[in-house]
């Protein structure tokens, strides 16, 4: 298992903790110590030996893999009623692909293993992103309402062709990029339109208090602009680095029958590497509610020392 410490899971194996104690209760009730003098005899001997045989460290990785696939379950019924089904439908796709690549006769092999660990990591951010995606939808759709001319305290001028947005979904279940850019520019003008009569109305009032209060206001809006743009393009990069983790596991998928491990190693490495980038400005952003696996992919699935 990457980044365990093997001397500390064999010395906590369920057959060693009841092998020890089976040989203290023995001693105990025979009065005698020789039972445990052999029992920690035998037990350096495993410590010394067993955490860096091959055997063993297969045993650590089939339990990591194991709790991989269940912690991805979870995931996938935590975020999964948020998603579409056309959403729903895609990661069902990487599934398939994961399985295919992982049918190949490469068993044993460091590389293989790491080279499906990535796809595994790849698969619970496809999760993670995509519910974030929803999330920031969601979230201009409400400002786009909460902006809406009729709740502005200043009048915008005449409407705009800019501000009849419509909500457009592209064949893969996600809102296409020119709903995004109009639904922005829409809210950035309605914010602008607000700062606008805010001006006009610190150059009439010269009461300091109300001053201080609008000067407030145009703070607020202008940082409230500034989101909404930032929104928009984390959404904009959301969509297209969904886009690569498809392609990248078809990419695999082909390569893996006909290229050099290292070739698709670097191939895949690439990806994750995006991938910790955009999960990091999104921390920034909107902090994930859960973080199944750190950032950092390279060297948390690295496995080549194990």
């Amino acid at each position: 298992m990457p980044g365990t410490n093997r001397l500390k899971e064999a010395f906590k194996e369920s057959y060693n903790v009841i092998g020890m104690a089976g040989l203290f209760a023995l001693s105990a009730a025979l009065l005698n110590p020789v039972p445990l003098l052999a029992g920690l005899v035998a037990e350096t001997c495993y410590l010394l030996f067993a955490p860096d045989s091959k055997w063993y460290m297969d045993r650590l990785s089939a339990r990591y893999d194991k709790e991989v696939i269940a912690r991805r379950e979870k995931l996938k019924q935590e975020v999964g009623p948020t998603l579409t089904p056309a959403v729903l439908a895609r990661f069902a796709r990487l599934e398939t692909m994961r399985n295919q690549i992982g049918s190949q006769t490469f068993e044993g092999k460091n590389w293989f293993r790491e080279v499906l660990r990535k796809l595994d990591y790849l698969m619970e951010k496809f999760l993670l992103f995509a519910s974030k995606q929803v999330q920031f939808q969601t979230y201009l759709r409400s400002v786009m309402d909460e902006t809406d001319p009729g709740t502005m305290v200043v009048p915008p001028p005449v409407p705009s062709p800019l501000r009849k947005v419509v909500r457009r979904t592209d064949p893969n279940g996600e809102v296409d990029e020119d709903w995004i850019l109009a639904t922005v520019a829409t809210i950035q003008q309605r914010y602008s339109d607000e700062i606008d009569g805010i001006d006009a109305l610190l150059k009439k009032d010269e009461n300091l208090h109300n001053q201080a209060v609008l000067d407030k206001r145009k703070e607020v809006l202008l940082r409230r602009r500034q989101y909404v743009s930032q929104i928009g393009e984390i959404l904009t990069n959301l969509n297209h680095q969904l886009h690569l983790m498809e392609d990248t596991f078809g990419l695999i998928n082909d390569e893996i029958r006909a290229r050099s491990p290292e070739q698709v190693l670097a191939d895949i490495e690439d990806v994750v590497d995006q991938t910790d980038n955009l999960t990091e400005t999104l921390q920034e952003v909107s902090p994930f509610d859960q973080m199944p696996v750190a950032s950092g992919a390279g060297k948390l699935y690295n496995v080549s020392e194990h």
